[in-house]
């Protein structure tokens, strides 16, 4: 692996780190605050959302026409001190307030950073090991999944909130420096291009014209868009595991399954499929096998260890799906115009997942061992749709 991938590897991962820690510490902070904490959690993950939705097509204008590079630096930098001045906090009202202030800032700078990133990678990444870059990228990410919250809760409860911030300052921190130590041109900043806010509107108006005209890409964009639909529907359901296959241990045990497959899937992302259209559409089709897999078992009435192990089967394949996907786009897009392509797809899933989760709160009968043989059999006519249109290609 060359030295720049092990160093974007090992900001992407502290960041990682920091993001779970940040997360679990508040979180847990505020909902100890009790009824005015459940109020306030609301403000907290609202103002995430809805600053996600309406900045990140903005955020990939910003990613196409600045250096990539700088971005990063100015986001982790910018997300250190602030973390380091909530850290030195010590009213709890104000500490309220303030981290409710200081995640709607990050929410702001993710917009911006998570576009420059992926978009960053091309520049870094050379065309040939681009799977190779997102499947290591995504096992760590896994990893850090499966363990930081363990980490989290027992930093969280021998040390307190505070302290947790300031390790967040430092993971912060420590992706600037990894950041920094590359060295590599980005030739997709055109010198004397205009930055003004009437140039930025231009830029996000062509990114959504070269989607619009691209059929490939509006094709990857449109597959992205249908399968987060029925995962939000698949992350709704989640929750109820316990009831619906009558095992406290079903919820745990499912999301651990779901982890593993996904730390699996990104290793063998690589082995088992090229990166193409074939391979998006056959992993596509083998997720929404795992969610039919799991409605079969139930109705059989077979161990509950034996249910959730469909959960191992979709985030295998999807985790296959999200690399190869990200891979392609990498490669098919032009550089100048990665992050708002980039920033489209993350606003089009934004847009749809709420849309499904209310209507599965809508329907009386979504809670059910059947919706998950419902969902994956969406995604597999997402997938057989798919095989229809790539004919084209």
């Amino acid at each position: 692996m060359e030295k720049n991938e092990i160093k974007l590897l090992a900001s992407r991962a502290v960041n990682r780190i920091g993001n779970v820690m940040y997360d679990y510490g508040n979180s847990t902070w505020i909902a100890g605050l009790g009824g005015i904490g459940k109020k306030y959690l609301g403000y907290y993950q609202l103002a995430e959302n809805l600053i996600s939705l309406f900045l990140n097509p903005i955020g990939g204008a910003v990613a196409d026409r600045f250096k990539r590079r700088k971005i990063l630096l100015t986001t982790d930098l910018i997300g250190g001190i602030m973390c380091s001045l909530l850290a030195l906090i010590g009213n709890e009202k104000i500490m309220l307030w303030g981290l409710i202030a200081v995640n709607a800032a990050l929410a702001i700078m993710h917009a911006f950073s998570g576009t420059s990133f992926k978009s960053y990678v091309v520049t870094v990444v050379s065309e040939d090991r681009l799977v190779k870059f997102n499947a290591n990228l995504e096992m760590i990410s896994q990893i850090i999944s499966v363990s930081s919250p363990l980490l989290a809760f027992l930093f969280v409860d021998r040390f307190g909130l505070r302290p947790t911030l300031a390790i967040d300052a430092i993971t912060f921190f420590l992706s600037f420096f990894f950041i920094f130590l590359i060295r590599e041109e980005e030739k997709h900043v055109e010198k004397g291009k205009g930055k003004t806010a009437g140039s930025l509107l231009k830029d996000i108006k062509d990114g959504m014209l070269f989607v619009l005209h691209q059929k490939e890409i509006f094709f990857l964009l449109a597959v992205a868009a249908l399968v987060n639909f029925f995962i939000a529907a698949f992350n709704y359901l989640v929750p109820f595991s316990n009831s619906l296959f009558d095992n406290s241990a079903s919820y745990a045990t499912l999301l651990s399954l779901g982890a593993a497959g996904s730390i699996a899937g990104a290793f063998f992302a690589s082995k088992l499929f090229k990166n193409s259209y074939r391979s998006i559409l056959i992993s596509l089709a083998l997720c929404g096998a795992g969610l039919m897999y799991i409605s079969i078992c139930a109705v059989f009435s077979l161990p509950y260890f034996v249910i959730v192990f469909g959960n191992f089967i979709f985030e295998f394949f999807l985790t296959i799906f999200n690399i190869h996907f990200f891979s392609m786009v990498q490669k098919k897009v032009p550089n100048e115009l990665l992050g708002r392509v980039f920033s489209s797809i993350f606003t089009v899933a934004v847009i749809f997942m709420p849309l499904s989760t209310a209507l599965m709160t809508a329907l009386p009968f979504a809670v059910n061992v059947y919706s998950f043989g419902v969902i994956g059999a969406g995604i597999l006519l997402v997938s057989f749709g798919g095989f229809i249109c790539s004919r084209n290609f």
